[in-house]
This record gives structure tokens, C-alpha cells and sequence, in this order.
């Protein structure tokens, strides 16, 4: 396991001698440093999937003390600059991020936008200039107006099922949108929508939710990683937790791979044993 802790200095056993010895001498203090986007993406890279496996699905959610995965109906309120800067470095490292319509509607979703920090990283892996965006959406109730489909660096994908409104899916297409189907009926199917987004060499998935489609994505078994804001908060009230949906068989089990730390929060990550 990588401990990354805090945030502003890596403790990692290769250098923790030297980070020690920086900071006993007053030349370094873990206190005064942010970690550079660079060093974020490496901590946060993309592994090799598995043999056999066609990509690698992680999802970025953050969640306060009391579990809510929101506070009136938005995540914003639970997160912090740091948590934004790490938001920002899983887009940048992903080729497509996957979101539920529900999310897109409550978050105000627009297009990825191409960073320049990140513009050789993403060149080196063979990406585009930007993330695709993923919208999953059975009824494709859908606002094709907004700037995320009419106004996006590389074309919006619309994920949805064989019986899907002919009328929608007619109105995507025509506002840019590409409607992919993953599923024989009016809904998604989580393996296959992971499995035709690999087909498009879009390997490096990322989901940020929400909690309904994430809970989808535990329940069909394809979920690889989590990356999870804990954030110092209490909101109370009946707020969704992280994941919805009908519960599992059996609980699902994650090895923590690794943690930041910055003002309160915990910035962790999880991979599926």
C-alpha cells in the first residue's frame, strides 16, 4: 500500500528518509507545499488492467463524515480546492468520464476542456486533446441545448438502450451528440456500456456518478477503483450516500491503495480485491 500523507508531502518508504531530513533542517516544510498536477497524476495514474480485462473503471466521489454523498442535491458543497485540483488531474488522465443524466442535469455538467498542464502527459498516451463525456440516460430526457452537447471539444457520447425513445434519440444525434447502445432494453447495462466504450479504445473510464449510476456499477461487479473525498462535514438529513440502489449479495471488497491529506480532508483510493 502507498501512503501519500499529508497531501503536501509524499511518505512513501523510497523517501521518507529524505523528506525527514528536509524538514528537520528548515529547508522544506511539508506545511508550505502543495503537491504540483505532475505529481498528482503520477500518484493517481491509471494502472494496467488485468489480463483479460478491457479496461479500468474508477469513480471519484466524495462523501461527508455522516455519509452523504450530497447536501441539496449537489456535491460542491462537500468539497474544497484540493479536492477540485485532484477532480480536475483524474479528468485530465481519463478518456472518457461516464455520468448519469440525473447528474448532468443537478451539476450543470458542460465539456471537458483541454488543460494545457496536462497537454504532453495526454499526448504521450496516445489521448485527444480532452475527455469524452458519457452520458447514460434511458429516456434521454435531456436538455441538447446546453453547451455539453452543442459546444464540446470532442463529440458528447449519449449511452443508452435498444428501446430508447426514437424521437430522443433522434434529438441527440442532430444536437452533435453520438448515441451508443449498451443495452437490450430501454436502460444501460453496466458490463456493456464499459465494454463498448474499451470497443472505442476509450479504456480509461471514469465515473462521477451519480449515486444511482455508481450503485449500478457495484452491483453489475465492474467497478475497479474508488476514489473517495472524505470530507470534514455533517450535513444530517436524508442526503444519498455515494451509491444507490438495491444492495449487493455480497459486500464488495476494496484494498485501499492509497491517501492524501489536506485542511481536513482525506483523499483516498480503493481497488477492488
Amino acid at each position: 500500500m502507498r501512503r501519500l500523507f499529508p497531501v503536501t508531502y509524499t511518505t512513501d518508504p523510497a523517501n521518507a528518509a529524505g523528506a525527514e531530513a528536509e524538514t528537520a533542517t528548515g529547508e522544506v516544510s511539508a506545511a508550505d507545499r502543495e503537491w504540483s498536477l505532475d505529481e498528482l497524476a503520477d500518484a493517481y495514474a491509471y494502472p494496467a488492467p488485468p489480463a483479460g480485462q478491457d479496461a479500468w473503471l474508477r469513480a471519484n466521489m466524495v462523501s461527508s463524515l455522516d455519509g452523504a454523498g450530497q447536501h441539496d442535491g449537489r456535491s460542491q458543497p462537500l468539497s474544497s480546492d484540493t479536492d477540485m485540483r485532484i477532480f480536475g488531474t483524474l479528468r485530465a488522465l481519463a478518456d472518457v468520464v461516464v455520468v448519469g443524466a440525473e447528474t448532468v442535469r443537478l451539476e450543470g455538467y458542460r465539456p471537458a476542456r483541454a488543460r494545457e498542464a496536462f497537454a504532453d502527459r495526454r499526448a504521450a498516451a496516445g489521448q485527444g486533446p480532452a475527455p469524452v463525456i458519457a452520458v447514460v440516460s434511458a429516456s434521454l430526457d435531456l436538455d441538447f441545448s446546453l453547451p455539453l452537447f452543442t459546444g464540446p471539444l470532442v463529440p458528447t457520447l449519449v449511452l443508452t438502450g435498444a428501446a430508447a425513445p426514437a424521437d430522443r434519440v433522434a434529438a441527440a444525434r442532430a444536437a452533435g451528440a453520438e448515441v451508443l447502445v449498451a443495452g437490450d432494453g430501454a436502460g444501460v447495462e453496466p458490463a456493456r456500456a464499459r465494454a463498448v466504450l474499451a470497443e472505442r479504445g476509450l479504456r480509461r473510464q471514469l465515473t462521477e456518478g451519480g449515486p444511482r449510476l455508481l450503485g449500478q456499477f457495484v452491483a453489475a461487479d465492474v467497478l475497479d477503483e474508488l476514489c473517495l473525498t472524505v470530507s470534514p462535514t455533517m450535513t444530517a438529513g436524508g442526503a444519498q450516500r455515494i451509491a444507490g440502489g438495491p444492495a449487493v449479495a455480497v459486500p464488495t471488497r476494496f484494498a485501499m491503495a492509497s491517501v492524501l491529506e489536506q485542511d481536513g480532508f482525506l483523499f483516498t483510493r480503493y481497488r477492488r480485491i
